[in-house]
């Protein structure tokens, strides 16, 4: 028996190492790494949006309210991967037209030829010097809203993948922290609102002991 198994035919050993290859083929089809993305606006809103990343090769455009990625070729039709809104944590704002929409995520894919060629990111923040306040309500969402709470929150669903050019496919984690400073309409404590009684009662006498020319 031990000559039989080391004298094996040639066609039975090249099945073997195809065999092989075909394993070690199968395990990479998977996920090769992980990436992720943040998008941190400055609480004072003064600041422009910090965009911070360990996707190699990646070009960054920041400003008060607005930040981009991009990564590859990112000209041309583009495939959308998610757009979520954000919302504000107030009710009495009415960001949006009512909607409460603070700040977008929006994930595009680029492909040419049947090949990823350039990925984006794209970050978009209520503007601060708007009288209305708030972005109007965006179309073409493919996740729900999430309400802000002015700490760094995550974006994607769990488990989420992009094709990165060069790069192949990668799970994708996308934070943003929003300036969450537009909260619920402010009341008065009972202390305040005396005083401010007390002022208007004082007032109104002082008007009518004014002698009448």
């Amino acid at each position: 028996m031990t000559q039989k198994l080391r004298f094996l035919p040639s066609g039975a050993a090249l099945g073997i190492f195809s065999l092989g290859i075909t394993t070690v083929s199968l395990v990479g089809t998977g996920p090769a790494s992980a990436a992720s993305i943040s998008f941190s606006e400055d609480p004072a809103g003064i600041a422009p949006i910090v965009v911070n990343t360990d996707i190699a090769g990646t070009t960054i455009a920041t400003s008060i309210e607005s930040a981009s990625l991009s990564v590859g070729n990112v000209t041309g039709p583009s495939t959308l991967l998610l757009k979520r809104a954000m919302t504000n944590q107030g009710t009495m704002t009415m960001e949006g037209g009512g909607g409460g929409v603070s700040d977008v995520l929006e994930l595009d894919s680029f492909v040419s030829s049947g090949a990823t060629v350039g990925f984006m990111a794209t970050f978009l923040s209520d503007a601060e010097t708007s009288p209305e306040r708030g972005i109007p309500t965006p179309q073409g969402l493919t996740s729900p809203n999430i309400l802000e709470d002015g700490t760094l929150q995550l974006l994607t669903p769990a488990g989420f993948s992009v094709t990165l050019p060069g790069v192949r496919l990668v799970n994708l984690a996308v934070s943003a922290q929003s300036d969450a400073v537009e909260g619920p309409e402010v009341v008065p404590e009972p202390s305040t609102l005396a005083l401010l009684s007390a002022g208007l009662f004082g007032l109104g006498i002082l008007r009518r002991r004014r002698p009448r020319v």
